[in-house]
């Protein structure tokens, strides 16, 4: 029972100076115990732990899944079209 306030600088010293996965499991640990979110709360850690760097590529990689998304969604359609129609010529010719 000594080394308690030891124990506890320790890990206050391993969060704040952590890993973002360490930092995320510790924060929705902290959010399941107090009945928040966990999810939410180390999804919110995890990007608080990532560097700055790390943090410009996370934001445009969603911006180029936002602009390229209804393009992919076209060109599936698309696809799914070309194979109705081949299907459809098949099994008429049959």
């Amino acid at each position: 029972m000594r080394d308690v306030p030891g124990s506890t600088d320790r890990l206050i010293d391993s969060v704040t100076e952590g890993n973002a996965s360490k930092r995320a499991v510790l924060k929705g640990a902290k959010a399941a115990l107090t009945g928040k979110n966990p999810v939410w709360a180390a999804a919110k850690g995890l990007i608080s732990g990532l560097s700055t760097r790390t943090k410009i590529l996370l934001a445009l990689l969603v911006v180029l899944v936002a602009l390229l998304a209804p393009v992919l969604l076209v060109v599936a359609l698309l696809v799914l079209l070309v194979a109705w129609l081949v299907a459809a010529v098949r099994a008429a010719t049959r």
